[in-house]
């Protein structure tokens, strides 16, 4: 049979498909919203910010400038433009630095992208040292891992599943173990002991000197989470550790038993990455207070001690907030910096903060941190921002001509900050 004669019907019917589109009419609205619902608290209207005075800092010897995570107001004077500039090798790339450096006793130490561990005055930018602390064969770019200092040791905790022990003084390597997992989050350390938290959620207790397994505390195993996991706080004896599941556990910290555990979670999920429970913000131990950031639209604070709830708020992000005076400054998942008074949870005012306009509620910001009486920010477009913590005013603002999407640190009345491109900026 000839088929022939169906070739211009078929046409005819792919022509009449192609016919203009007609518009719909009526107003659009979002599947998913994202706005912000945070608002000013209308009995923290009439509040008062006081700070307590800078104070002098010589030292960031971990993630979170101390194991407790506290940053306080540091001594800082400000400056336009730095003092000097050194680099720190391989930047963000194939590879993904996730950790900004520390300082101890006068000299910086930063980790690059190929597992290069450098040593440089802080004063001067000089280099003193460099160690490549990469498995032999293995000299690929790296995705994390970061650093402490403790009693004349470096300690490094690497994606290669790896956790080394270097001297501070020449950079040699004292020693190194395997760990079951990779390791992207930097380690804790105080009081002789050493906590790494793998990508599998196991947390590692170490003794610093020898490297020696003490005991150890495992979460829920999850299968999908953002990039970094969050080092642990530790103080008065206790552990806080979040795993990415979102569950928190306070662990005793010379034997591991447990305390007490919670779990934040939010029943506000609009979209699949929103449902994740991750907890990437450094957990902060103020005195007595834990306090929490989610990533998914919830923050809390609790007792230390007993684990109990002293309130809860639908705010989500993933940057540590800076605590001090009675009142926590963080950045949300909308790009606002807030202001939120540490023992109620009361939002006191919120500052918008420029966004990309493609990616409207993609994070822009790091930080902030608070440093002579201002709090500070840095951002993928490479700005550099200074606000008054008193109403989140922008008090100055200049680009630095290279993207950073790690937060800023203090010491010695020095503000230092990594790039993307791997260079490390001292101002003073």
């Amino acid at each position: 049979m000839n088929k022939n004669w169906l070739w211009p019907l078929l046409l005819l019917i792919l022509v009449a498909c192609d016919a203009a589109k007609v518009p719909i009419t009526g107003t659009r609205v979002p599947v998913v919203d994202y706005e912000s619902a945070i608002k000013v608290d209308e009995e923290a209207k009439s509040i008062s910010i006081s700070l307590p005075q800078p104070e002098a800092n010589a030292n960031w010897s971990q993630m979170g400038r101390e194991a407790s995570h506290v940053m306080s107001n540091l001594a800082f004077s400000g400056a336009s433009q730095p003092l000097w500039v050194s680099s720190i090798g391989s930047g963000n790339g194939t590879g993904r630095l996730l950790s900004p450096p520390i300082v101890e006793e006068g000299v910086l130490y930063a980790m690059d992208t190929y597992g290069n561990v450098t040593a440089f005055n802080a004063t001067t930018g000089m280099e003193l040292w460099r160690t490549d602390i990469s498995p032999e064969g293995r000299e690929m770019a790296i995705i994390g891992g970061g650093l402490a200092y403790g009693d004349g040791k470096i300690f490094v905790t690497s994606p290669h599943a790896e956790i080394l022990a270097l001297d501070a003084k020449t950079g040699s390597i004292l020693w190194r173990i395997p760990t079951l997992s990779p390791v992207r989050a930097s380690p804790t350390y105080v009081d002789g002991r050493l906590y790494v938290l793998t990508i599998s959620n196991m947390l590692t207790v170490l003794e610093g000197e020898s490297g020696k397994q003490l005991w150890e505390h495992a979460g829920i195993t999850e299968f999908a989470g953002l990039l970094g996991t969050a080092a642990p706080a530790v103080s008065k004896g206790v552990v806080i550790v979040t795993y990415s599941s979102g569950e928190i556990y306070a662990l005793k910290a010379d034997n591991g038993y447990q305390l007490w555990t919670e779990t934040l979670s939010s029943t506000r999920r609009p979209d699949s990455l929103s449902a994740l429970s991750h907890i990437r913000a450094l957990p902060v131990i103020d005195d007595t207070k834990v306090l929490i950031v989610g990533h998914n639209q919830k923050m809390a604070a609790y007792d230390l001690r007993r684990g109990e709830r002293s309130w809860e708020r639908s705010i989500g992000g993933t940057r540590t907030p800076a605590v001090s005076g009675g009142y926590i400054f963080m950045l949300n998942s909308h790009n606002e910096l807030l202001c939120i008074t540490r023992d109620f949870g009361q939002v006191v005012w919120i500052k918008k903060l420029a966004c990309d306009p493609e990616h409207p509620f993609k994070g822009v910001w790091e930080g902030p941190i608070l440093a002579g009486g201002r709090l500070y920010l840095v951002s993928i477009h490479g700005n550099l921002l200074s606000l008054d913590p008193k109403n989140g005013e922008i008090i100055g603002e200049q680009n630095l001509g290279s993207p950073i999407s790690l937060p800023p640190i203090v010491a010695q009345e020095t503000l230092f900050i990594l790039t993307d491109n791997g260079d490390v900026m001292a101002f003073k």
